[in-house]
């Protein structure tokens, strides 16, 4: 449900548009007229490119959007069924569906996608988990590990640059899950932090009992 401050940004950008694009309302893709649509986070595009970072060489953005779009709104989907994927993530012919396979291994060694076979298909089913926390731990991993080793491989490529307009996107549209998901990991932080800091608690040694005292 849209904030107050969201509707009223909306609605000043509605009279803006009608302003300067004469008929808008009629030649744009609506959503509440239109059926055939999935629903994005607005941190989308941050995300794809993220995702490219992380895998140097070898891009998965667009691979990941072709997958995120065939949902319907369930962060499921019958792979088998969507035969279009490859071709829709970039990836033509038999050498094709081995480069876009060898993707979704890479999305799954991320976290953004678990794999089930079904039947005799391996690639045959698919869930996608909410990418924005799948991000965000992945970014909390890699600060974590420092300089490396990293694990999972491509961690270092994620960019301090990428992150920072990715959170500041987040909170612009009101992300909600990356937000709270974010000041649990800082809460999470300074309780380790707090607890570190607290001086230790002296061990008092408990006096020896003589042969006399036993008696």
């Amino acid at each position: 449900m849209a904030t107050l401050k969201g509707k009223a940004v909306r609605s000043k950008d509605i009279e803006l548009r009608d302003t300067y694009f004469e008929d808008a309302a009629d030649r744009l893709w609506d959503r509440a007229k239109h059926h055939g649509f999935a629903t994005v986070p607005k941190t989308m595009p941050l995300l794809m490119r993220a995702l490219d970072e992380l895998s140097k060489g070898k891009p998965l953005g667009q691979t990941y959007f072709a997958l995120f779009c065939a949902t319907w709104d369930n962060g499921f989907v019958r792979l088998g069924r969507s035969t279009d994927l490859p071709y829709a993530s970039g990836f033509t012919g038999a050498r094709g569906i081995r480069g876009w396979q060898e993707r979704m291994k890479l999305l799954e060694s991320f976290g953004f996608v678990e794999i089930k076979a079904s039947g005799d298909q391996k690639f045959g089913l698919a869930f996608l988990p909410n990418p924005n926390i799948v991000l965000l731990n992945l970014w909390e991993k890699k600060k974590a590990q420092g300089k490396g080793p990293y694990d999972p491989l491509g961690l270092g490529g994620l960019q301090d640059s990428t992150m920072s307009a990715f959170l500041e996107r987040a909170i612009d549209v009101g992300a909600n899950d990356v937000t709270r998901a974010h000041a649990k990991i800082n809460a999470a932080k300074r309780k380790a932090d707090e607890t570190q800091d607290m001086p230790a608690k002296p061990i008092k040694a408990r006096p020896r009992r003589t042969k006399a005292a036993k008696e």
